[in-house]
């Protein structure tokens, strides 16, 4: 049975790559005023057809990174450097037959990490690369089922991890220690260092998704027999899981085609959902994945043809 969730339901490798969705990433302008936010100056970035998602900006405002499906048995990792005005796109990996997913900084901001699938299309590690792309590094051998992650510090990481119901972990390397935080969740989930805060998406309620902060209790130490409840943070819309926070703890998410965003919570409770932009009169009809840079002004969107991934 294990064997088969993999094919069926892994949330990275979800498919062969050659069944992977076909997916674009835009770039929006982002202004802020006393009337809210608003977007414009839609951007393809990605022209090619295929895969081409997971956009993550990284925390100095340099570079935005993204995974793009060369042919059917290679996803590697991209970048574009954000200083200059054309926005030239970069291979960063060349790993025949393996396929890297999730780049990101590492927290000294000296190397990507990132989720790797291996050859055999199941083995999912979790990997370092040089900026260059060179010089990998296994972060943590015996771990081959995660799927998405985030760093909290140098020696700790979040993972999302298999089987069903998904796990959040809580893994320290330098005492090989792993302690499971929650189940049921969403691919989606931060560590907010502004806030102070972990927030990931529980679905365990199938009527109505929601928000979590991780209480910090829990991220000292879990016992089973005697947790902490992490407390909700907000209620997500209809079926959705995949969302961004701004630097003042904004949320913006994606539904029907429109872009949604919800006020601080950790502020305010019980807000609603307010509306932003109709990004089909943009001509992009389906979203979900987001990110946005540190400094607020510009908005990376994933638009998808088809089915949902």
């Amino acid at each position: 049975m294990k064997k088969n969730f993999f094919l069926l339901f892994t949330l990275v490798a979800l498919k062969s790559n050659s069944q992977l969705p076909s997916t674009r990433i835009y770039f929006f302008d982002i202004k802020k005023s006393n009337k809210g936010m608003t977007i414009s100056n839609p951007q393809l970035i990605t022209k090619s057809k295929g895969y081409n998602n997971q956009p993550y900006f990284t925390p100095d405002g340099d570079f935005f990174y993204f995974v793009k499906a060369l042919d059917t048995n290679n996803i590697e990792i991209y970048s574009i450097n954000l200083n200059k005005k054309n926005y030239k796109i970069k291979q960063v990996t060349h790993t025949k037959g393996i396929s890297e997913y999730s780049p990101k900084y590492t927290p000294d901001m000296s190397r990507i990490s990132c989720v790797r699938v291996e050859k055999d299309k199941k083995t999912q590690h979790f990997f370092s690369y040089s900026k260059k792309g060179k010089n990998p590094i296994h972060i943590l051998p015996s771990l081959k089922t995660i799927g998405y992650y985030d760093w909290l510090n140098q020696n700790e990481f979040l993972s999302f991890e298999l089987p069903e119901p998904f796990y959040l972990v809580k893994h320290n390397l330098s005492a090989n220690k792993a302690d499971t935080i929650a189940q049921n969740i969403g691919r989606t989930f931060y560590n907010l260092r502004s806030k102070g805060k972990v927030v990931f998406l529980d679905k365990s309620d199938s009527n109505q998704w929601v928000l979590r902060t991780v209480a910090s209790e829990n991220l000292k130490t879990y016992n089973k027999k005697n947790n902490v409840e992490n407390p909700i943070l907000a209620r997500v819309l209809p079926n959705e899981e995949d969302y961004c926070f701004t630097q003042e703890g904004h949320i913006l998410m994606g539904h029907e085609g429109k872009l949604y965003t919800l006020k601080n919570p950790f502020k305010t409770t019980h807000l609603q959902w307010e509306e932003i932009a109709d990004l089909r009169n943009f001509g992009i009809e389906k979203f979900y994945r987001l990110a946005i840079s540190i400094d607020n002004t510009k908005l990376a969107v994933v638009a998808y043809e088809g089915e949902k991934p």
